[in-house]
Order: structure tokens, then sequence, then C-alpha cells
């Protein structure tokens, strides 16, 4: 007995010894790759975040006519999200799995396919972010109005229709000690609190398509630009956790090609708009050398002015964003391939 304790004991210590062998190496490693500008913003250039997050941020339309309304929802209570992020770049894809609690109701709500693709390159001053969203598949939320034309069916589906968008929004943070990579790629670290004003602009392409057999449907194309102000500021207690506020504001230009399929032909209508959004954003997280995570939550607006019959487009209300993530070793090949790029960028900002 004595001699499987005097074992166990041993093997523990070297255990204990070899992580921390183990651990003291990483970090004097890790030391020798760190870099903090003024005190202010610690660069992870040799780690790799990768994250996996839930968010409800989906798309949500709705149909006016002179005297009736019908809110267009899809079938997803919420999306899974994994990024990959190094240095400047962040790629990123989600889709809405069944699993998800919420999400495998097909049979009140209807099937909904949706993914989506995004990407963002994120340097000192200036960012860029891409995106691509498709979606299949929406059921009538307020379908309660239309009860009397229900009798088996708890909510009107709408199979057949099809969302799909492009966008792209570039901006730029005026305050070089502040960190948006920090907030959003979580390859730096903000190490003191700090904010800066981001003005952005904002380009969209997005086609609602009801692709459905029936006599009378209806396509638009739709294309929006806006452009406006922003202010973000990061609150940092201890170098590791954060406390982040932000408000954005935007007006600019929306057109709308309506066509409506008909029996004996298409019909087609066009309408220019003033659109006016405005973001309110508040985030909580903790940022450390090797964990990191976080809750975001967005309240947003949308307003503009609808001519005729067409379909409104806005962005959810309130959205959170959850994400859990981890830094690993980046192959040196890696920062040897984005050195060059991030250098050109660099020195196009400073000469700012």
């Amino acid at each position: 007995m004595k001699r499987e304790v005097i074992l166990r004991n041993i093997i523990l210590t070297a255990l204990v010894s070899i992580c921390t062998f183990i651990s003291g190496w990483a970090q004097q490693n890790d030391s020798l790759r760190v870099k903090i500008e003024d005190g202010w913003i610690e660069k992870m250039d040799d780690k790799i975040a990768i994250d996996v997050s839930l968010n409800n941020s989906y798309e949500i339309f709705e149909v006016k006519t002179v005297d009736t309304k019908y809110i267009l929802h899809p079938n997803t209570a919420a999306n899974l999200r994994f990024n990959v992020n190094y240095k400047f770049i962040s790629l990123g894809f989600q889709f809405a799995p069944d699993f998800i609690p919420g999400n495998g109701d097909e049979y009140l709500k209807g099937d909904t396919k949706s993914f989506e693709l995004r990407t963002a390159l994120i340097f000192k001053h200036w960012f860029t972010d891409l995106s691509y969203s498709k979606v299949k598949g929406y059921y009538l939320e307020n379908s309660d109005d239309f009860i009397t034309l229900l009798k088996d069916d708890p909510y009107i589906q709408f199979p057949d229709l099809n969302y799909y968008g492009f966008a792209i929004t570039t901006g730029y943070s005026s305050n070089s000690k502040f960190s948006l990579r920090s907030l959003t790629s979580q390859t730096e670290r903000q190490l003191r609190s700090a904010g800066s004003f981001i003005p952005s602009i904002n380009l969209r392409y997005f086609v609602i398509d009801d692709k459905s057999s029936g006599l009378s449907t209806q396509k638009s194309n739709n294309f929006e630009s806006s452009i406006g102000p922003g202010y973000v500021h990061t609150f940092v207690s201890r170098e590791k956790f954060y406390f982040s506020l932000g408000l954005m504001a935007r007006m600019g230009y929306l057109n709308t090609k309506l066509t409506t399929r008909l029996p004996d032909g298409d019909l087609t209508t066009n309408q220019d708009n003033f659109i006016f959004r405005w973001d309110g954003k508040v985030g909580l997280g903790y940022n450390g050398k090797r964990y990191y995570t976080g809750i975001y939550s967005t309240i947003s607006g949308t307003e503009y002015r609808q001519e005729n019959t067409t379909v409104m487009n806005f962005e959810t209300r309130h959205f959170y964003h959850l994400f859990l993530g981890i830094r690993l070793s980046a192959p040196g090949y890696l920062e040897r391939k984005t050195n060059r790029i991030e250098k050109l960028f660099q020195n196009q900002n400073d000469s700012n």
C-alpha cells in the first residue's frame, strides 16, 4: 500500500514538474513575441485566434399594403458561427443547425436553410468587412391576424421565399491607442481604456424572391448605400476584463426594383428612398493571453418611407453575440506571408 502511495506521489510530482516546465517555456517563448504599443495595445502576432459563437442576427421582412401587414421571419432562433482570425485577417461562416433549441420545429414554422460567409481586414486604422448571406424558407410571424384562413397549421409558411445579399463596410478608426481588433477578431488585447471616433460607409445589394408556383409572385432587387459617424469606447480592468459601448448612425439611399409576376406579364416599379440606420452596442468580456470570451448586445433601428406596395427590410431590432475562443501558436510561414501586406498598409496608415 505504501509502495502504491509513493509511486502515485512520484507520478504526480513528475506531471507537475513537466507542466511547470512547459508553462514556463511557453511564457518565455511568448514573451519574446509580445509586442506592446505604448502600453495601450498588446499584439498577438504569433497566435491564431479560433472561436465559436451563437447569435440571433437574421433578416426580417415586412410586406405592407394599404390595410394589411405581413411580418416574415426565418425559422432560426439562433445561428452557430465559426471564426478563424490571424493578425489583420478574419474568416468566418455561420449556419443554423437543428440541434440548437428553437431551430428544429419545422412542423410548426416550416424549414429554413441559412448560410453566411464573412471576411474582414482590420488594420491599425482602416478596416473592411465583406459578407454574403443566403436564406430560404420563411413563415408569417403574425399568423394570428389571419387565423380565419388557418385550421390545421398554426403558422402560414413560405418555403420558397428566398433571400441573398452582399454587403461591404469600410471605416476608419482615428485613435491609434484604440484596438478595434480586441473587440472583433481578438488578435490584440486592449490593456488600457481607450475610445475612438469611427466613421464608416456601407454598400449593400440584396434580393428577395418568392419562387413559389403561385399565379402572382414578387421579386425585389435592392441597392443600399449609407455613410455616417460612430464612436466606440472600451473600458479595461486588470488588462483582461473589458466593458465596451458604441453608437453608430448612418444615412443614405435605398433603391428598390420590384417585379410582380402576373399571368399576362411582369409589372415592374422602382422606388428611391432616403434611409436612416442607427445601432447602439454594449459588450462585456474577458480577453486573456490564451482564452477569451464575451457577450455583445445590439439595439438596431432602421427608418425610411415606403411608397406603394413593396418589401421593407430591417435588421433585427435586438440581437446578441455570445462567443468563446482560444489562441494557438501560428506556423512561422504564415507570419512571413502576412508581414509584407501588413507593412504596406501600416506605412500608409502612418503617413495619414
